[in-house]
C-alpha cells in the first residue's frame, strides 16, 4: 500500500498578521453583501433574470398548457367557440428567435473597429507625448487582438443590460524543451535543452461573465468615482490553478473540491455540486483600502496593495463596466434587450402560436363519423388535426369546420412585432430590412434608427474611456521598466554606445565596473524626431523604441464614436461632400482669421483637421496677429478685386501654397464622393 501520497496540511489564519486577518474578515463579509445585494435590487432579481436571458436567448420550447384555437361546428351548434387545446405533441410550441437577432443586429451595429479617440494634453509640458500615447494606447488594442473582448462585452450589455471587463498586465510563460543535438539512429536519444519562453508579455482585456462578478453596492451609473470595490470569481482545474498561483507560499494550502456552483459567496453556503478538481478563485479589490486578495477555496493566497496606479500615485480598479439603459438613478445594473421585450416576446409567440395551430387545423381538418363510441367521461372532444372520432350522432361523417386565420390575426401579429421593436430599439432598417426605398433614403432611415441606439452607444464609449485611463497608467508602468543585460567584451559596449548614441537612459556601469545595456520596449509607431528631439507624427511606420522621458502624460481621453461604428458609406459621402460645401468658401480667406473657423468645422464633423486642412491653417498662428483687419488689408491680403472689375485669376494664396486648402477638397473629391 503507498504511503507516500503528500497530505495538504489545513490553513490557520494565525499564520496571517493581525491586519491581514482583519482585512481577511472584512473582505469575506464586503463579498457576502456584494453578492446578496444583486438577490433582490429594486426589485429585481438579477441572478435569476440573467439565468432567463440565457436560456430565452435563443429559439427553445415554450412548454405549458393553456393554448386556444376558434373552432365552428353548426351541426353541433358551435360557432365561433374557443375551445381548450391543452398540450398535445402536434401543436406549435416554438419562441421565435427575437431576442437573439435584435441582440446579433446590436451587436453588428456597435462594434467593427477597434477604439480610437482623440487625446488631449492637460498642460503644455504632455504635449510633445501625447501623439506617442495615442499610438501606444490604439497599438494595445491590435497586440491584444482586444476587439473579441469588446465584442462580448457589448454582447453581454445587451442581453443582460449589465457588463463588465478588467484591463491587467498579463505575462504567460512556458517551459519548452529545445533540439540541442538529434540523434539519427535513435531518435528517443536526442538531446534537448529545457527553456522558458515567454508566450505573451503586455497588457491584455478580459470580458468578465457578468453573472459571476459583482460591483460596489452603492456605485452610481455614470460616475466612476463612486465605485469603491467589486469582486469577480473564476473556476479552475487544480493543475491549472497551481500554475497560475503555485508561486504564492499560501497555495500549497489550497485543497480542491470547493463548492463550484456559478453563483457562490464566500461564506460556505451549502450546495449539492461537489467537484474535487477544481478550485474556486474569488477575486476581490477596493480602492480605498488599496487592497488586492485573492481567496481560493477560503485560503487568502494573496493579500497585496492595488498593482494599477495612475502618474500621481492614485490607485484604480483594473474594472471597467456600463449598462445598457437606465434601470434606476441609483443603481449601476441595467435594463437589457432581452429584459425589455420578454413580456412583449411572450405575447408574441402565444398569438404566433395560436395562428399557426388555427391555420393547421384548417388545413388538416377533424371529423366526426358515425359509430358507437361515447364523449370522454367529462363530455369533452379531444381536438386534433385528421384524427376521426366517433359520436353518437350519425350524420355520416362531418368535417370540423375551422376558419383559417384571419386578417386580424396577421395584423395583430405586427402590431405585437412592431412593439417589440419599438421596445428592443432594433427596428428593420437596422436589421437591413429593404423598404424599397434608394439607398440613401435607406441610410437616411438607418441613421434614425441609431438615435435609439445612442444611449447604449454613449455608455460604452464612458466604459471606453474608463478603460483609456487603465491603459495609460499601465503603459507608464510596464514600458519604463527595460530589459537589462550584462555586457562585458569592450569592442560589443562601444558598439552598443554608438548604435544609441550614448543614451544615457539606455545603459548603466554599475559599482563594479559592469557594463549593463537596458533596452526598453520596441514598437513599430507612426513616429519620428526632430532635431529637438520632439516627437513627431508621421505617415510611414518604423521602429521606436520607448524611453522613460516619454511617458509621462496626464489629460483627457475622448473615444470617438465613428471609431466603432460599422461605416455607412452612403451616409459617409454625404457628410463629407457637405463638409467640404462649408469649407470651399473659405478657401479664398486668410488662414489668420478664418483658420479657427475651419477647424471647428472640421471637429464638428468628427474629423481631424490635420487630415483635411493643409498645415498652414492648422498651425498656431502668431500670437501678434490684429484681431480685425480692415476691408481694404483683407482685399490686399487676399488680391480681391474690388466690386465691378473682372477677376485676376489664381489668388496667391493657392500659387504660393500648391497644396491649398481647395486644391487638397477637390483632389478628395473622386467620383465615388461626387455620385450619392
Amino acid at each position: 500500500m503507498d504511503e507516500a501520497k503528500t497530505e495538504v496540511k489545513a490553513f490557520n489564519k494565525s499564520q496571517l498578521t493581525e491586519k491581514q486577518r482583519e482585512d481577511l474578515m472584512f473582505v469575506e463579509k464586503r463579498i457576502g453583501l456584494l453578492q446578496e445585494s444583486r438577490q433582490m435590487h429594486h426589485g429585481v432579481n438579477l441572478d435569476t433574470l440573467y439565468t432567463d436571458a440565457d436560456k430565452n436567448y435563443v429559439p427553445h420550447r415554450i412548454g405549458g398548457k393553456g393554448k386556444r384555437v376558434i373552432v365552428e361546428d353548426e351541426l353541433k351548434g358551435w360557432r365561433g367557440n374557443i375551445v381548450e387545446l391543452g398540450s398535445s405533441d402536434w401543436q406549435s410550441d416554438i419562441s421565435q428567435s427575437n431576442p437573439f437577432i435584435k441582440i446579433q443586429t446590436a451587436l453588428a451595429i456597435l462594434i467593427d473597429q477597434n477604439p480610437s479617440g482623440v487625446f488631449t494634453a492637460s498642460s503644455k509640458k504632455y504635449e510633445n507625448t501625447t501623439v506617442l500615447m495615442k499610438q501606444l494606447y490604439e497599438r494595445s488594442w491590435e497586440f491584444a487582438k482586444s476587439k473579441a473582448q469588446l465584442k462580448l462585452f457589448v454582447f453581454n450589455l445587451a442581453k443582460y443590460g449589465w457588463a463588465i471587463a478588467r484591463t491587467y498586465p498579463l505575462r504567460i510563460t512556458r517551459k519548452v524543451k529545445v533540439l540541442k543535438e538529434y540523434n539519427l539512429e535513435k531518435p528517443e536519444d536526442s538531446e534537448y535543452d529545457e527553456k522558458e519562453i515567454i508566450e505573451y508579455n503586455d497588457i491584455f482585456r478580459e470580458n468578465l461573465d457578468a453573472r459571476n462578478a459583482w460591483i460596489d453596492d452603492m456605485a452610481k451609473p455614470n460616475n466612476s468615482f463612486s465605485m469603491r470595490d467589486w469582486v469577480w470569481r473564476k473556476v479552475y482545474p487544480m493543475d491549472a490553478f497551481k500554475e497560475e498561483f503555485g508561486k504564492y507560499d499560501r497555495a500549497k494550502f489550497v485543497q480542491a473540491g470547493g463548492n463550484t456552483e456559478e453563483t457562490v459567496n464566500i461564506r460556505g453556503v451549502k450546495t449539492e455540486k461537489k467537484t474535487e478538481d477544481l478550485v474556486e478563485v474569488l477575486f476581490y479589490e477596493n480602492r480605498l483600502r488599496d487592497l488586492y486578495m485573492v481567496v481560493a477555496n477560503g485560503v487568502p493566497v494573496i493579500i497585496e496593495p492595488l498593482p494599477i496606479a495612475d502618474a500621481r500615485g492614485l490607485k484604480k480598479l483594473s474594472c471597467w463596466q456600463t449598462y445598457w439603459n437606465l434601470r434606476h438613478t441609483e443603481s449601476p445594473y441595467g435594463i437589457g434587450i432581452y429584459e425589455a421585450i420578454r413580456y412583449d416576446q411572450a405575447l408574441l409567440d402565444r398569438i404566433r402560436n395560436m395562428t399557426i395551430d388555427q391555420l393547421t387545423l384548417s388545413i388538416y381538418k377533424m371529423f366526426f363519423y358515425q359509430g358507437t363510441q361515447a364523449l370522454t367521461e367529462t363530455g369533452d372532444i379531444v381536438i386534433k388535426p385528421g384524427i376521426g372520432k366517433q359520436v353518437l350522432d350519425p350524420k355520416n361523417v362531418n368535417w370540423l369546420q375551422i376558419p383559417g386565420p384571419g386578417r386580424e390575426a396577421w395584423e395583430g401579429l405586427q402590431v405585437f412585432k412592431q412593439d417589440l421593436d419599438e421596445a428592443s430599439g432594433i427596428t428593420d432598417p437596422l436589421m437591413g430590412v429593404v423598404t424599397g426605398k434608394t439607398a440613401f433614403e435607406l441610410a437616411q432611415a438607418k441613421e434614425s434608427a441609431l438615435k435609439r441606439l445612442k444611449t447604449p452607444l454613449d455608455n460604452v464609449l464612458d466604459a471606453l474611456n474608463t478603460e483609456g485611463y487603465i491603459t495609460v497608467s499601465l503603459i507608464q508602468l510596464l514600458y519604463s521598466i527595460p530589459e537589462t543585460y550584462k555586457v562585458s567584451e569592450p569592442a560589443l559596449i562601444e558598439a552598443y554606445l554608438k548604435e544609441v548614441e550614448g543614451d544615457p537612459d539606455l545603459w548603466q556601469r554599475d559599482e563594479d565596473g559592469s557594463f549593463e545595456a537596458k533596452l526598453y520596449p520596441e514598437f513599430p509607431l507612426n513616429l519620428d524626431k526632430d532635431e529637438k528631439g520632439n516627437l513627431l507624427e508621421t505617415k510611414d511606420t518604423r521602429f521606436f523604441r520607448v524611453r522613460p522621458k516619454f511617458l509621462p502624460w496626464e489629460g483627457i481621453i475622448n473615444i470617438k464614436s465613428q471609431s466603432l461604428l460599422t461605416p455607412s458609406k452612403q451616409i459617409d459621402k454625404a457628410l463629407d461632400l457637405e463638409m467640404y460645401n462649408v469649407l470651399i468658401p473659405l478657401l479664398v480667406q486668410p488662414p489668420e482669421i478664418y483658420g479657427k473657423v475651419a477647424k471647428a468645422i472640421v471637429k464638428l464633423y468628427d474629423k481631424d483637421p490635420k487630415d483635411i486642412l493643409p498645415d498652414m491653417w492648422t498651425e498656431d498662428q502668431q500670437a501678434n496677429q490684429p484681431l480685425f483687419v480692415s476691408q481694404e488689408q483683407l482685399m490686399q491680403e487676399q488680391q480681391v478685386q474690388p466690386p465691378g472689375a473682372k477677376p485676376a485669376g489664381t489668388s496667391p494664396l493657392q500659387a504660393a501654397n500648391p497644396q491649398s486648402l481647395i486644391g487638397k477638397i477637390t483632389s478628395r473629391l473622386s467620383a465615388p464622393f461626387r455620385k450619392i
